[in-house]
């Protein structure tokens, strides 16, 4: 079973600059940033993940797992890329594949179910499965 992030609106709230535009649950990818303070208050970049298909934004993200294969995964990370605006390029695929995978490493070390946020750089459990 292949674990990786999706949206999630399971504890939002908990931080007054929570915010969820994500339809539904769906895969999340980890955006650039523009500054490192995830705390501003006139951009999310820092804290936020972006849905694959919506391209819209989340504090919060949580490990769900199923019988996708990583070769999927990627796939569909790299047709995101494309379908953003980028030119399919062999740097492209390189680089989608190098994010889609470092993403699915992240995802692996953390229980299903687990809840987590971003802060800059780092990706915080914001709460364990056993945690109502």
């Amino acid at each position: 079973m292949l674990k990786y992030f999706v949206s999630t609106h399971r504890t939002q709230g908990e931080r007054d600059n929570d915010s969820n535009t994500v339809p539904g649950t769906e895969l999340v990818d980890i955006p650039g940033k523009s500054h490192e303070d995830p705390d501003d208050t006139y951009c999310a970049c820092a804290r936020s993940f972006v849905g694959f298909i919506s391209g819209q934004a989340t504090t919060t993200a949580e490990v769900a797992e199923s019988d996708m294969t990583p070769v999927e995964y990627i796939r569909g990370f790299h047709a995101k890329q494309i379908a953003l605006g980028f030119k399919d390029t062999p740097a492209l695929h390189a680089s989608a594949t190098n994010d889609a995978v470092h993403l699915l490493l992240l995802a692996a070390c953390w229980p299903v179910g687990i809840v987590v946020e971003r802060r800059g750089d780092e990706i915080c459990v914001r709460r364990f499965p056993d945690q109502t």
